[in-house]
């Protein structure tokens, strides 16, 4: 697919606040990255979906996995996002607190909710690909709390009314 970026799109797209979750996986060795992607399909039956560069080292294992685990991360969290973020850190060290949750996937702790899905779709676009998940699992964090948001480059905080 070749096209024209339309002048100005990066800009706009800055201008559009998205939460912050990370989508980990991998039963043997973990694999995890910062997703601001992630939006609901639907509630009946209850789909989720988020994009993954294909370049991401993370891809090989997103590519073939039954389950993935979609952490959305608090407000509190940026130190959280910005490792996932980064290529080649060691995400899964002991300052990140994550675990194995029942069904094996890595899981991190202090997230606002965690879903397991099970990709049903898995759509090359461009360099990316669009992976649309059927939601298994739902585990509610702490109530009270707000979400991280990713706005204009930079991570920020709700505030509330």
């Amino acid at each position: 697919m070749t096209t024209t970026v339309p002048e100005g799109l990066s800009v706009a797209l800055h201008q559009h606040a998205k939460g912050v979750a990370v989508v980990t996986a991998g039963l043997a060795t973990p694999v995890g990255f910062c997703a601001t992607s992630l939006a609901p399909v639907s509630i009946d039956p209850p789909v989720l979906s988020f994009a993954i560069s294909t370049r991401s080292a993370s891809w090989a294992v997103i590519e073939t996995a039954e389950h993935v685990s979609v952490n959305l991360l608090a407000d509190d969290q940026e130190d959280v996002a910005r490792a996932f973020s980064r290529p080649g850190a060691d995400k899964f060290g002991q300052e990140t607190r994550w675990y194995r949750d029942s069904a094996g996937l890595p899981a991190l702790h202090g997230v606002l909710s965690r879903w397991r899905i099970a990709p049903v779709e898995r759509v090359r676009v461009g360099r990316s690909a669009l992976v649309v998940g059927l939601v298994v699992d739902v585990e509610r964090g702490s109530p009270g709390r707000l979400p991280l948001v990713h706005y204009d480059g930079g991570y920020g905080r709700l505030a509330r009314a």
